[in-house]
Order: structure tokens, then sequence, then C-alpha cells
């Protein structure tokens, strides 16, 4: 196909399928804050970013291996998230413009943070799983597979979550109609520290995955923040399936466009497809009216 060798293509596809994943545990945690705190996490990207930093400081620095680092880094996020809701988002109440500035500094302090401590050079975290699998005769990377799979089972956990405990249906509530979880007694605040958590949680995830198979570096996070964002206008709002089938289709464009247009092309072909889809559908693929 185009004269691309099929070793080479499958393997593009593969990658695709892996950043898709990888992008959806970013852009579910952007989407689920923003349904139930009615905000637009800008500094979402950087908690990703130091998902990154913190396997690379506990797997490089002090030696541990690379899924304690992983579960470290998840606590990291995790905490991260908790503070953020209690001391820079719950004072604002929601409000649009407060926030946005709030957000915008958090993301100037926290890229700060981490040159300071490691230097803007580019890290790399070794690889969890640095030996290929064979699948038909072609070689492909097992840390891509093993992404796929860890994001995979993460987005299950979180549908298991909102479908099935007392907790994750209140959010589901929260964010379908805010004013009527209200009238049921659900808890805004409480809903507001669990969606920040479990949203921080995932792109602490993502940005070690990323960080596992891509070079690392203090402003990783724009271009996170800039997927997610892009996979949530795709899918539309609010929808779970959505984020999923957007996320499948921005990943397998940044897998395969390089490989077939080059570069440049695929820079420019998301914003080309999400640019169609605000005209046609301006509630994305799977969003409502």
């Amino acid at each position: 196909m185009f004269g691309i060798p099929v070793e080479s293509l499958v393997q593009s596809v593969i990658n695709g399928f892996a950043l898709g994943w990888i992008y959806i545990l970013i852009a579910m945690g952007l989407s689920l804050i923003f349904g139930i705190m009615g905000i637009l996490q800008l500094a979402h990207g950087e908690v990703y970013m130091l998902g990154a930093y913190s396997i690379y400081f506990f797997s490089v620095t002090h030696g541990l291996n690379f899924f304690t680092a992983m579960a470290l880094s998840m606590v990291t996020g995790l905490m991260l998230g908790l503070i953020l809701e209690r001391f820079f988002f719950r004072p604002l109440g929601g409000e649009l413009l407060p926030t946005i500035m709030i957000a915008l500094g958090l993301m100037i302090v926290l890229q700060a943070t981490v040159t300071v401590g490691f230097g803007v050079t580019p890290k790399s975290i070794p690889s969890f799983a640095p030996n290929p699998a064979e699948i038909l005769g072609i070689m492909l990377g097992s840390d891509r597979l093993i992404a796929v799979g860890v994001s995979i089972a993460m987005i299950l956990l979180l549908y298991l979550f909102l479908k099935r405990s007392k907790y994750g249906q209140a959010l589901t509530a929260a964010a379908q109609h805010r004013e009527a979880s209200l009238l049921i007694g659900i808890n805004p605040t409480q809903m507001s520290v669990i969606a920040m958590a479990i949203g921080s949680t995932l792109a602490a995830i993502a940005g070690g995955l990323m960080g596992s198979i891509f070079p690392i570096n203090p402003f990783m996070g724009g271009t996170a923040l800039m997927k997610g964002l892009i996979i949530i206008i795709l899918g539309g709002m609010g929808s779970l399936l959505g984020v999923v089938v957007g996320g499948l289709i921005l990943g397998l464009i940044d897998g395969i466009a390089p490989v077939i247009a080059g570069p440049a092309v695929a820079a420019i072909a998301p914003l080309f497809i999400v640019t169609i889809i605000l005209v046609l559908r301006p509630q994305g693929l799977f969003g409502h009216e």
C-alpha cells in the first residue's frame, strides 16, 4: 500500500492504537472533570506530565521497577488532584475567568517546578517490556501492546465504577443534571472531589504509559491537553463512547498519517477533521443536541 512495507504499516497501526488508548485516558479525565465541576481544567496536561516524571523519579532515580513506580505515580496523580480541587478550584465556585487564570498559573508553576528539578533535556524511562512480540511473523513493540491492555483495563474499571457503584451512579447523575442531583441529596462537593481524583489519576497513568514509549519533557502537557480537547470535540461532550471512538480516530491518525503522508499532513489532519465535525455536527459524533 503506497509502497510501504506491510511490517511498517502494521507497526504504525499498533502505534496508533496504543496512542489512541492513552489519549482516551487523558480525554476521559478531562471530560469527567468538566462534566461534574463545570470547569475546563487547562492544567490537566501538567498532571499528565507529572505522572510521567513521577515514574522517572521512582524508577530511574530510586531504582524501583516500572510497575511499582506506576502505582506510586497513580497515588501522586490522585493526591495532586485532591490538592487542586480543594485549594485551587473549589474556592472559585466554578467561575469561568478565575478558573482559567488559576489553571494557566498552575501550568506555568508546574512546568517551572519540573524544569528546575529535572532540567529541560528530554528524559527516557526504561521500557517495561523491551523485548518485541512476534505476531503472525511481524515484530511488534511489547510496550505498545501492554499500554493498550492497561488503558483498556482502566477504562473498563471506570465504566464498571460509573455503572455499578453508588458513587459512580451519583457521578453520572450529577453530570447529566446537576440541579436534579441536588434535589435527591447528592453532595456536589463530594462529586467534585471524586471527579478530580479519578481524572488526575487517569492523566498520571497516561503520562506514565506515554513516557515509557517516548522521551518526556516538562512541556509535554500542552500536546496532551490539545489531544484531549480534540477527542472531546470529536466524540461529543459527556459521551463515554464518544471519547473512546474519538481517541481511537485521533490515535490512528497520529500513528498512520506520518508513515503514509508525512509529518506535516499528520499534524494538520486532526484539526481538519475537527473542523469538518464542527461544521456538520457541532455536538460531536455521539453528543446530544
